[in-house]
């Protein structure tokens, strides 16, 4: 075998690789964003209220956060895909009770089981992805991530959306679509060869010796972590908004009475924020600190006008800015984190990186469904406005004094 045929031969493997991290992404997040528009659906036929209905999307969250803090680094020791192969195999069992759930109980233990399986899968495909990238470039390996990750949290509400469009078996052939990527997955996962040198178990690994650790990053890269993890908690904030609550947001302060059309303000939000993504893929990384939370700020400007106007056009303008503003800022927080996490400790500094950005979903969804309930959903959206507002000025402002970002 010649040099040139070695070479080609090792490109085909990482592709193949690199096609099979991507899709375990997509099914991932399709799988934890497909229920978005279904829940008021279940709301009214179960009669429960906002706060139960973001406490449901919140055990997902801490299915997420208990699987990183305590399993987040053992893809680093396992191998990349002897993690992501498990972790589909929880999001299988979440479909599957999604699809036997007759009350909130049985909502909540699929969000849980979905919530375990994303958390287990999301670090690994991370990783994989920066080791896999032939040209070790970093921004393009983070926005296929990101990319991958926006595809899935659109085409899951969209599929919920038409079948609530159509109505018949809205809550039951979605989760048969999730079950069919997760098999598939799984499948091209098994069969995809592997580079020798990535992603692979190491050799004086012993399973039965492992002990679950807490995930924790190295004192020099702390300074890089927060500010990356603080760019994605800011990206990620008005994304969960949308992706718990934004169908009810749409019905309650729009005046959109089909609910199909409202779940589709929550895929439009992550469509936008998927090709934001990939147009800041050859940006500077500097001016996208700028330009992404300037974006945002904009956007929630205009969420703020539409609920005091009660606007539907305004709602979704403001759904397209904020995208944006969100996609360009998380373009930007994974770049830096991929750039500065040794191979050795990828995995774990990864899965650190996305435990912030899960526990501010969590907290947002909660905050917002709790108060929703005391006072209303328009002066909660309003203080939600408000407060992202001020933290995405403060990361800008954070950014050009210390030289991570520029006017020009």
């Amino acid at each position: 075998m010649t040099a040139e045929q070695s070479a080609s031969g090792g490109e085909n493997r990482r592709g193949l690789a690199m096609i099979a991290a991507l899709l375990a992404i997509f099914t991932t997040i399709f799988a934890s964003n497909l229920p978005t528009p279904l829940y008021s659906y279940w709301k009214d036929q179960w009669g429960f209220s906002s706060t139960a209905l973001t406490a449901v999307f919140s055990i997902y969250v801490l299915g997420v956060v208990a699987t990183l803090l305590t399993l987040g680094s053992l893809s680093d020791k396992l191998g990349r895909r002897q993690m992501m192969v498990p972790g589909l195999i929880f999001i299988l069992g979440g479909a599957t009770a999604f699809l036997l759930a007759e009350d909130i109980y049985g909502l909540g233990i699929a969000r849980l089981l979905t919530g375990i399986g994303t958390g287990l899968v999301t670090g690994a495909a991370s990783a994989a992805l920066v080791e896999l990238e032939p040209d070790e470039n970093w921004t393009r390996a983070a926005t296929l991530s990101a990319l991958f990750f926006t595809l899935g949290a659109f085409a899951g509400p969209t599929v919920s959306s038409i079948a609530l469009y159509f109505g018949t078996g809205a809550a039951f052939w979605p989760f048969l679509v999730i079950i069919a990527l997760t098999l598939g997955s799984i499948i091209l996962l098994l069969t995809a060869p592997w580079p020798d040198h990535l992603g692979q178990r190491q050799q004086n690994f012993r399973l039965r010796s492992w002990r679950p650790t807490t995930i924790k990053v190295p004192r020099e890269l702390l300074g890089a972590f927060v500010f990356a993890a603080a760019a994605i908690c800011l990206a990620w904030s008005t994304g969960s908004l949308y992706a718990s609550l934004g169908p009810s947001l749409a019905m309650n302060l729009t005046g959109i009475s089909d609910r199909a059309v409202a779940g589709l303000f929550a895929a439009a939000w992550q469509l936008m924020a998927g090709l934001s993504q990939f147009a800041c893929q050859r940006q500077p990384l500097n001016r996208l600190l700028i330009v992404g939370p300037l974006t945002l700020i904009t956007g929630l400007i205009i969420m703020a006008s539409s609920v005091l106007l009660s606007s539907p056009m305004l709602f979704g303008l403001a759904t397209l800015a904020t995208a944006t503003g969100a996609g360009a800022t998380g373009v930007v927080a994974i770049a830096s984190i991929s750039q500065v996490a040794p191979p050795a400790e990828r995995g774990g500094i990864i899965s650190a990186f996305y435990l912030m950005a899960y526990l501010t979903m969590a907290s947002v969804v909660l905050g917002v469904g709790f108060t929703s309930d005391l006072i209303g959903f328009g002066p909660t959206v309003l203080g939600f406005t408000t407060i992202i507002s001020i933290a995405a000025l403060a990361l800008m402002i954070t950014a050009v004094r210390s030289g991570r970002a520029t006017f020009w």
